[in-house]
């Protein structure tokens, strides 16, 4: 079993797990997540990868070569594609495909304790060390980790435009989300997401992120509250600096939703790995 969050210790760390979740055409986007882990972090990196089968070739092949250039300082598991066969097309279609298979994690991979889940449309700009150490922060009652979807009223979309429960007053961004799995099999995470998605999928056009946020607007002491440097979109930036510790401190993960690195329309976000 992968070392427990509980023991933890703040100077050392023997491995980091991080997860995402990959279908179809975003093969490509998804190295560039682990490229740039392994870029700014030394400790070894396990990834435990959710894919489709059309991709699991390029996976092995691609993965294999890299941990000989990396000294096996990457390792890797791949899982299938897997929701609960009752409303498995209602999961596949909910946002993107594939999106929701996030919210079954915990327990899919019963072997892991915790693991930093990314989408794959992030680029970490520091060392994983510094955002795994967020695990050490939680209190007694936190099974979770992320960002406010924005903390300005005017600009973050769910006091605005939401029809279902949210978090707190601006809500959660799930791009980069801090998983202790072994606290969320014990909450019974995965029993909430299935009634909560039959119950609010017509008013739910962030899907797993929406279910997320229902999630914790009832249980709002379970997740721990992120500077938004850990998610960095271009949110916090579009309309003047939002992000103040970015400002100061720089940012950390940078994550391109809605397409921010592809197209034209945020040159700042095009990056090349």
């Amino acid at each position: 079993m992968h070392k427990s969050v509980k023991s933890l210790d703040k100077n050392y760390v023997d491995q980091i797990v991080i997860s995402f979740v990959v279908c179809e055409t975003r093969f490509h986007e998804s190295l560039n997540v682990i490229k740039s882990v392994l870029i700014f972090t030394k400790t070894p990196v396990y990834f435990v990868i959710f894919t489709d089968e059309t991709l699991r070739s390029q996976f092995v092949e691609t993965l294999t070569k890299w941990k000989v250039l990396v000294n096996n300082q990457l390792d890797f598991e791949l899982q299938k594609i897997e929701f609960p066969k009752a409303h498995e097309e209602d999961w596949l279609n909910l946002f993107s495909k594939c999106a929701a298979q996030r919210l079954f994690i915990p327990k899919l991979i019963s072997h892991i304790d915790a693991t930093i889940y990314v989408d794959t449309d992030t680029l970490f700009l520091g060392p994983a060390n510094e955002l795994w150490h967020t695990f050490t922060k939680f209190n007694s009652s936190q099974i979770s980790a992320m960002t406010l979807e924005d903390d300005n009223p005017n600009v973050s979309w769910y006091p605005r435009f939401a029809k279902h429960p949210f978090y707190g007053k601006y809500g959660l961004n799930s791009g980069v989300m801090l998983m202790n799995l072994t606290r969320m099999r014990d909450f019974g995470w995965v029993d909430y997401v299935t009634p909560i998605m039959l119950k609010w999928k017509l008013y739910i056009p962030w899907g797993d992120q929406d279910i997320i946020n229902i999630i914790f607007h009832y249980h709002s002491r379970a997740v721990h509250v992120m500077s938004c440097r850990y998610n960095y979109r271009s949110d916090q930036c579009m309309y003047g600096d939002a992000c103040e510790d970015a400002s100061r401190r720089g940012v950390f993960a940078l994550h391109g939703s809605r397409g921010a690195f592809h197209g034209n329309k945020q040159p700042a976000f095009q990056v090349r790995i």
